[in-house]
């Protein structure tokens, strides 16, 4: 009888397929939101393995999956293209988020998640005002756990699924427009949500969650004041308007450069019509 874990029989890796194919997934997620791939840029799938060390066909199933999330298309013969910010995204994403986050009035988070919201909640205040990368990034970590726990104890989950990705789209504007002439994006309003969600005061959930949608729009407005990008349709506007067939936001409106791994540079200058 066959016994996989016979030590007879050769070490393989240790990683499953679908395991390699989530953790790639994870990984250029990440490196799209965090604009370590920036908006804009154009990579093959062989560039994408070989910059992150991964396999390629995780990396095509990976690329797959978040062009469904609307946050990569392909660009044929070129490879794939990550979307670029445009004021036309900034303004649907805001515009989506008013629309989709009152569902979160409904929220009943039980009781271990109701503490750990407490707990969230403390540790964003210390760290509020804070301006050093590591400190940022910890408590960017922590906002969004808390605004995860929310959205998880949301009763629509198709609504809830929508809003996750709205969040997706703000943090990478949020990071693209990120620059020294600007301060950090404030924290969340996130004692005064917690002790509306443990109140179940629905009313005053949404409306701390539209001045913080207000504050974002602040934030992404003034970031967009400071930009000097040349308005103008690119070369590739005829290839990138096509997303498998799909619909885009910013119409592929937006000239790509090749794929970079100089950190702290915006791919496309900024912002398109």
């Amino acid at each position: 009888m066959f016994d996989p874990a016979s030590p007879f029989i050769g070490k393989t890796d240790p990683l499953q397929p679908v395991q390699k194919t989530s953790f790639a997934e994870d990984r250029l997620k990440v490196a799209v939101q965090s604009c370590e791939l920036l908006p804009g840029s154009i990579a093959t799938e062989a560039q994408i393995s070989e910059r992150f060390g991964l396999g390629r066909a995780a990396v095509r199933v990976a690329l797959a999956r978040l062009s469904a999330m609307g946050l990569v298309h392909p660009i044929r013969r070129s490879g794939w293209k990550v979307l670029p910010v445009t004021g036309a995204l900034i303004g649907d994403v805001i515009a989506a988020r008013r629309q989709v986050e009152p569902c979160l009035a409904e929220a009943r988070p039980d009781t271990v998640a109701l503490s750990r919201m407490e707990e969230l909640a403390e540790m964003i205040e210390v760290l509020e005002g804070q301006r050093d990368p590591a400190s940022l990034t910890t408590r960017r970590g922590y906002e969004r756990e808390l605004l995860d726990i929310l959205s998880n104890a949301v009763g629509n989950r198709l609504m809830a699924h929508f809003l996750v990705g709205l969040w997706d789209h703000s943090e990478r504007i949020m990071r693209f427009l990120e620059t020294p002439a600007l301060p950090p994006f404030a924290a969340c309003q996130a004692r005064a949500l917690t002790q509306a969600v443990a109140a179940g005061d629905g009313a005053r959930i949404v409306a701390l969650r539209m001045s913080d949608i207000t504050t974002f729009q602040e934030y992404a407005f003034a970031g967009l004041m400071r930009d000097r990008t040349e308005l103008g349709v690119p070369l590739d506007a005829h290839d990138a308007s096509s997303n498998n067939g799909q619909p885009r936001p910013d119409g592929g409106a937006t000239p790509g450069t090749k794929i970079t791994g100089e950190p702290g540079i915006k791919s496309n200058n900024g912002v398109s019509s």
